[in-house]
């Protein structure tokens, strides 16, 4: 007897099999009727569907034969299996492969095979679909028709099984998660598809739900505003959609959500929904608000207070004072300063954050608000001994909260400033932005220095609380909340605030605001 070898492509092979979950499966009648289609056709009284795994035969169906498993050296499908033809053995006993195969001396008697490999879908052979006879024999070219026909038939329902067995397994995952999960129709709205999270919180079951569509399980949202989530997705403006509604839980109660939709693109593409309860995020923010309150009362008013007892010390309105106590003073007077902005940036931060921020956008004159913002921060340009030009500017007013965005550009320019050499020189300008998408205009306002760049390894974080470049020079401590703030700020406004720095070289950042163009004026 000999051992059939191992195909080369062994490993993908049994990688597919395990794919379609079908091993040590029950019997099904559709696979037995083709078993028993096999044997009447080619007249035998065997006839059985074996998939190979790494050591064994397992029988799908069986016909004639009362078998489940058999050692896979001593099958003759493990030899079918390495071609992809038919493979027929008129007498087991006269070859060399088989003549003294235990299926061939003990009882069982075989003496004449013909198998097909079964393929999967990817092309990697699972098993086969074969029949045996206890005589010596060969097949008719109809019955050998036949067996082909039959084995592209096992293919097929191998294909539905392995698909059947993807869509449980990612059943299963779905109706893990705590979330909830839901699919419907582009057109109709109707779902087509929930997870179990989303069945047990809308207290249904899926054959009602998909007469419902999520009209029907918000009580806030109308048609309208649906309809206005879906628009970005329909039009592939946006890939993910994320909006904040009001749920009705069982027994009547309204709780708050957040529910991202998207589509997906499948042979039929659906809306997906993935709808989660943001109550103790809710319950967080409302905290968050009342230590705002609590800071703003508590601990800026005093420290305002000692502040200005501090400046009137260093100042000498005091009376004079010991040149020690003089230092210590101006020394806890810059540290009482630093603190009160790091106090007064962070109750900014969490109002913006909070959506607290009460923003009056309106026109500005893009080139008068530049050379405002220049001319504040002129001084302390100055005073680093550090240049600050006026660039080229469009002559268009921009949309703009002109508190918000003194604070935005004032910071950039400061942080510029700060990190650039002497005799270094800091340029702000604006230029129209032309690679929008969208049918608006755009201007984006540029700060570049020549300092010493961000570093790489920084830049992901460079616009989160607190987070400040690990950077050996110490001589400008700040907040690290400076950044962040611009960030709220600039995306309360509708804008958008971008950056590009190279270490060693500098860095410029972009604040992009949309635009009214400025009225023409009468030639005279």
């Amino acid at each position: 007897m000999q051992t059939p070898p191992l195909p080369a492509n062994e490993a993908a092979r049994l990688s597919s099999l395990a794919d379609h979950y079908i091993l040590d499966t029950p019997s099904e009648p559709v696979f037995d009727a083709i078993t028993t289609l096999a044997a009447k056709i080619c007249d035998t009284p065997y006839a059985f569907i074996a998939l190979l795994d790494s050591r064994r035969q397992w029988f799908k169906s069986t016909f004639g034969m009362d078998f489940q498993e058999s050692d896979r050296e001593e099958s003759f499908c493990g030899h079918t299996i390495l071609s992809d033809g038919l493979m027929e053995v008129p007498d087991a006993s006269r070859d060399p492969r088989f003549h003294d195969n235990p299926f061939v001396v003990s009882d069982f008697h075989a003496r004449f095979y013909a198998g097909k490999p079964i393929h999967s879908a990817d092309g990697e052979t699972l098993g086969t679909l074969c029949v045996m006879d206890r005589k010596p024999r060969k097949l008719e070219p109809e019955q050998k028709e036949s067996i082909d026909a039959l084995a592209q038939l096992v293919e097929t329902l191998l294909k539905t099984r392995r698909q059947e067995a993807k869509f449980a397994w990612l059943g299963s995952v779905l109706d893990a998660m705590s979330e909830e999960v839901a699919l419907f129709d582009m057109e109709s709205l109707r779902y087509v598809y929930a997870n179990a999270s989303a069945l047990e919180e809308l207290d249904t079951d899926l054959d009602t739900l998909k007469e419902a569509t999520p009209l029907d399980m918000m009580p806030n949202l109308d048609r309208e505003t649906l309809e206005a989530l879906l628009q970005p997705l329909r039009r592939s403006e946006k890939e993910v959609v994320i909006s904040e509604q009001m749920r009705r839980r069982k027994g009547g109660l309204l709780y708050p959500v957040e529910i991202r939709l998207q589509i997906i693109k499948t042979g039929v593409p659906v809306f997906a929904s993935v709808v989660r309860d943001i109550s103790e995020r809710k319950a967080i923010e409302r905290a968050q608000r009342e230590l705002i309150s609590t800071v703003s009362h508590e601990l800026r008013t005093p420290l305002g207070s000692i502040d200005g007892a501090l400046s009137v010390i260093t100042s000498g309105m005091a009376g004079p004072v010991p040149e020690p106590v003089a230092e210590m003073a101006t020394l806890a007077q810059r540290n009482s300063q630093r603190l009160v902005r790091l106090v007064t940036e962070f109750l900014d931060l969490e109002k913006a954050e909070l959506g607290k921020v009460d923003f009056k956008i309106e026109p500005l004159n893009l080139a008068e608000f530049l050379n405002e913002v220049v001319s504040t921060t002129q001084g302390f340009a100055h005073k680093h001994g550090v240049g600050l030009t006026l660039g080229e500017v469009l002559p268009v007013s921009i949309l703009a909260d002109p508190d918000r965005l003194q604070q935005v550009l004032t910071n950039l320019l400061s942080n510029a400033i700060k990190f650039s050499s002497a005799d270094e020189t800091v340029t702000i300008e604006a230029h129209r932005l032309e690679e929008r998408d969208d049918d608006s205009s755009w201007v984006r306002i540029s700060i570049t220095d020549r300092g010493p760049g961000i570093p790489e390894e920084f830049k992901p974080y460079l616009f989160e609380k607190f987070s400040q470049a690990q950077n050996s020079d110490k001589k400008w401590p700040g907040t690290g909340l400076g950044l962040a703030l611009v960030k709220a700020y600039v995306e309360g406004m509708q804008g958008e605030v971008h950056f590009d720095s190279q270490e060693h070289v500098g860095t410029a950042f972009h604040v992009d605001l949309q635009m009214q163009e400025m009225p023409e004026k009468d030639g005279a």
